[in-house]
C-alpha cells in the first residue's frame, strides 16, 4: 500500500469513528443539539454537521427541532435523534416447548412481541429450524423489511460460548456443544447467541436501567409446577462479566418447584380468595394461575410469592455480599409482582449481608416481566452495532 493510498484508508477510518462516536451519543441521550456534539466530542462544527448530513442521509437520524439559545444569545442549535424507523432488530428467548419473541425498532422501543408455544424440536437440526421459521413468520406478520432487520439475537438457559454461538450445555436440549449459530446462518443477518441470565441484563442497559447504574446484577427467576430455575448476569463498570468459561452466574442451586413450595400452604388454600377452589387439583396450578389470583387479591397466592422471594434472596446472597453490586434487579414472570418479591429478597439479603453493603442496594423489577430475556436478546444486536471500535 503507497504512502497515498495507506493515508486515504486511514482518513476513512478515522471518519468512520467519527461517525460511529457521534451515533453513539445521539443514541446515548436520546435527543441532543449539534453544539452539545461540537462540546463533548471536540470536533470542528463543520465535521459534526458533515457527518449529521451523512448520517441523516442514510436514514439513521433525523432532525428533531431547534433548541433554546443560551445566555448570550445566537442562533438556536438543532436538535438531533435516532430515526426508530431505521432499522430493527428480532429477539428470542428459548424455553421448553415455547419461545418468546420481540421486535425492537433502532432506539430500542418494543414494537411486537408475542408467546409461542410450540415443540421446539429434539435436535439442534430441528431446533434450527423451528427458529427459522418462527422468525420469517414474525417478519412478515409485522410487514418489516428483511434489509432493515439489523440482526437476530438468541438466549438460552445453560452455559453458551457466545464467541463461538455455541451452546455448551442447556436443560433445553439433550446435546452438548451444539454450534446453534452455523445452523442459523442461512438467515439473511447476523445472529448472536447469549445465555438468558446475561441477555436481560444487557436488555437492562437498554430498557429501564438508570445509565448511572454501572454495577449490578439481573436475576433470571423461573419457577413453575416442575421446573425451577435461577441464574444471574454480572454487569461490571458497565460491561457483561462471562467469567473464564462463560459459567459466571451459573449458580445452579437447588431450588424448589411451585408445585414443592404449594404443598408447604395447601392446608391453607381455604383462606385463599381463588385458591380454596385448588385444594384437590393441586398439579393444575401452574405460575401463570398463580400470578393471576395473586393480583386479584388472593392472599394465600401473595404468601407463595413471599416465599419465592424469600428464597431467592437466600440463595443470592453470597453474589451480593461477593460483588456489592449497587442494584439488584429481578427478571421474569415472578418479577410481575414487584412489592411483594422485592420485600422479600431484600429481607433475606438483610439477614445474610452486611449493612453497609445492603444499605446501598437498590433492588427493582424488570418493568419486561415475561419478556425480559426477549428483549435482552435483542438488545444484544444494538448492543453490539453501537458499540464505539475502540471500546473494550
Amino acid at each position: 500500500m503507497n504512502g497515498k493510498k495507506l493515508l486515504s484508508f486511514h482518513a476513512r477510518v478515522v471518519k468512520d469513528i467519527n461517525e460511529q462516536v457521534v451515533l453513539k451519543l445521539i443514541q446515548e441521550n436520546e435527543i441532543i443539539s449539534s453544539s452539545d456534539l461540537v462540546k463533548i466530542t471536540g470536533m470542528r462544527p463543520s465535521t459534526i454537521f458533515n457527518i449529521l448530513k451523512e448520517l441523516s442521509s442514510r436514514g439513521l437520524v433525523s432532525f428533531f427541532g431547534k433548541g433554546s439559545s443560551t445566555e448570550k444569545g445566537g442562533k438556536k442549535p438543532y436538535i438531533w435523534k435516532l430515526n426508530r424507523e431505521a432499522a430493527y432488530v428480532i429477539g428470542l428467548d428459548i424455553e421448553v416447548g415455547e419461545m418468546t419473541a420481540v421486535i425492537l425498532d433502532f432506539n430500542g422501543g418494543i414494537i411486537a412481541r408475542r408467546i409461542i408455544k410450540l415443540d421446539i424440536g429434539r435436535n439442534v437440526d430441528e431446533l434450527a429450524s423451528t427458529i427459522i421459521t418462527v422468525v420469517d413468520a414474525i417478519i412478515i406478520e409485522n410487514k418489516i423489511d428483511t434489509d432493515k432487520v439489523l440482526g437476530l439475537g438468541v438466549a438460552f438457559a445453560g452455559v453458551v460460548d457466545y464467541q463461538q454461538g455455541v451452546v455448551v450445555m442447556s436443560s433445553i436440549l439433550p446435546e452438548m456443544n451444539f454450534p446453534l449459530f452455523e445452523k442459523l446462518s442461512t438467515l439473511p443477518f447476523p445472529v448472536l447467541i447469549e445465555n438468558n441470565a446475561n441477555a436481560a441484563a444487557v436488555g437492562l442497559k437498554w430498557n429501564g436501567n438508570d445509565k448511572s447504574k454501572r454495577n449490578y446484577l439481573t436475576v433470571l427467576v423461573e419457577i413453575d409446577k416442575n421446573v425451577s430455575g435461577l441464574g444471574i448476569g454480572i454487569v461490571v463498570e458497565g460491561e457483561l462479566y462471562h467469567g473464564a468459561s462463560f459459567c459466571a452466574g451459573e449458580l445452579y442451586p437447588h431450588l424448589p418447584t411451585l408445585k414443592e413450595i404449594l404443598s408447604t400452604v395447601r392446608s391453607r388454600f381455604s383462606e385463599g380468595k381463588i385458591l380454596k377452589d385448588y385444594v384437590a387439583p393441586l398439579e393444575t396450578i401452574d405460575i401463570e394461575l398463580l400470578l393471576e389470583a395473586a393480583k386479584n387479591g388472593d392472599e394465600i397466592a401473595k404468601l407463595v410469592f413471599s416465599m419465592i422471594g424469600n428464597i431467592v434472596g437466600q440463595t443470592i446472597s453470597p453474589a451480593v455480599a461477593l460483588l456489592n453490586p449497587d442494584t439488584l434487579i429481578i427478571t421474569g414472570i415472578v418479577s410481575e409482582m414487584a412489592e411483594v418479591v422485592i420485600n422479600s429478597v431484600r429481607k433475606a439479603i438483610e439477614m445474610r449481608v452486611l449493612s453497609i453493603a445492603n444499605n446501598t442496594l437498590n433492588i427493582l423489577v424488570d418493568k419486561h416481566h415475561h419478556y425480559s430475556v426477549a428483549v435482552g436478546a435483542a438488545a444484544l444486536i444494538l448492543e453490539d452495532y453501537f458499540r464505539l471500535p475502540f471500546a473494550t
